[in-house]
């Protein structure tokens, strides 16, 4: 592969990290105002952040297959046009509207989600730990934007909630292009057998596959609760508005860190048990502060464990995708069940917190929830 051919696809894989979550965690900082708009119920709130992991689940094992008839180019880009559509959805229409959008932009994810991993496995099996650093990396940055620049725009340019979702088609509309040559790549996976997760039985009776797809399903549920509710969870400790946004960006911010090594150390060790270990050890310590926090200075160093929790956990459950399969075909496999699976579980998580906080008025029990959830991860 030419080395300016390799830098496109680098830079198209970086674009399409970029929209992978920021649809997703932008409507977290509005979600109030969403709810007061359309007259939504939280349970049915946190559905507009439980619907594209349903959809996950449902879409994730058929990109394989998909991939397979037209290629791994023409796959993705089916997605980001599918990205694009449901973010004009959501955004200008009722609060039908509001969910088939939403679901668009589930099944554009799903594409990216699945494939990406696959793609790295195929283009960059050297450098996966390095590629997959920079792709979670954009992944996160991007969420955290998401986060942090949805109330900035709806209340400080006075934009309103939904031209505030719809400004993140712009990015949408830019990656389109920047893939373009790549649908041009007929590039089949490959099933050469060098790795770990069987070549010759189905994926799904693979107890290592499992063991992923849990890790990826338990730190999904929480992160995307997280981003979902942790502005509320602000709110209901005395911070504005605002600052509770920007708490919700500093959560994603402040796992850079741990995003851009724990992919690097993972590809460098047999066993990541005590990497992973150490990334869930952070994570329970932040949530246990925010339990009992009641000021800014608790807040804001609960939010630090947190958000060095949650990169290094999101970025060992995608690189475990690569480093535990053999070829890129059984990489698309596992990704693609990880991600239904996974994901399903994860599903439960928003919409679940937000019906226990309708009965309970009470942040208490989600968050021991949650606490509950990391005790998972370490075991």
């Amino acid at each position: 592969m030419k080395k300016s051919s390799k830098l496109l696809l680098t830079i198209g894989i970086l674009f399409i990290s970029f929209n992978l979550r920021a649809p997703i965690t932008a409507v977290g900082s509005v979600i109030e105002s969403i709810k007061t708009d359309l007259n939504l119920s939280s349970s049915m709130a946190g559905f507009i952040t439980t619907l594209p992991l349903v959809v996950f689940a449902v879409v994730s094992p058929f990109v394989c297959k998909i991939s397979d008839r037209i290629g791994n180019g023409k796959t993705v880009l089916i997605g980001l046009i599918s990205i694009l559509v449901g973010e004009i959805i959501r955004s200008y229409t009722n609060s039908i509207g509001l969910f088939i959008g939403t679901s668009f932009i589930g099944v554009g994810i799903a594409i990216g989600n699945v494939l990406i991993p696959s793609i790295i496995k195929l283009k960059y099996s050297e450098r996966i730990g390095i590629m997959t650093s920079m792709y979670i990396t954009g992944m996160t940055v991007f969420a955290a934007l998401g986060s942090g620049l949805s109330v900035p725009l709806s209340k400080g340019l006075n934009l309103g909630w939904r031209n505030a979702l719809a400004a993140w088609s712009v990015l949408a509309v830019l990656t389109i292009l920047v893939w373009l040559p790549e649908t041009k790549s007929e590039d089949a996976l490959s099933c050469a057998d060098d790795g770990l997760v069987s070549t010759s039985t189905s994926i799904w009776k693979s107890k290592l596959a499992w063991w992923v797809t849990l890790f990826m399903g338990t730190q999904s549920l929480l992160f995307y609760c997280l981003v979902t509710w942790l502005p509320s969870i602000a709110l209901s400790k005395g911070l504005s508005a605002e600052v509770s946004g920007y708490i919700t960006l500093f959560f994603q911010l402040i796992g850079l860190p741990a995003t851009l090594v724990m992919p690097i150390l993972a590809d460098k060790f047999k066993s990541q048990k005590v990497i992973a270990t150490v990334s869930s050890t952070l994570y329970l310590l932040g949530m246990i502060l925010m339990l009992k926090a009641n000021s800014l200075p608790i807040i804001f160093l609960s939010t630090v464990f947190l958000g060095l929790g949650m990169g290094g956990s999101i970025s060992l459950s995608i690189s475990f995708i690569s480093l535990r399969t053999p070829n890129s075909k059984k990489t698309a496999e596992l990704s693609g069940m990880s991600q239904s699976a996974g994901y399903l579980l994860a599903a439960v998580g928003p919409t679940m917190i937000g019906f226990i906080f309708d009965q309970t008025n009470s942040w208490t029990i989600p968050i021991t929830i949650f606490i509950v959830s990391i005790v998972l991860l370490i075991m």
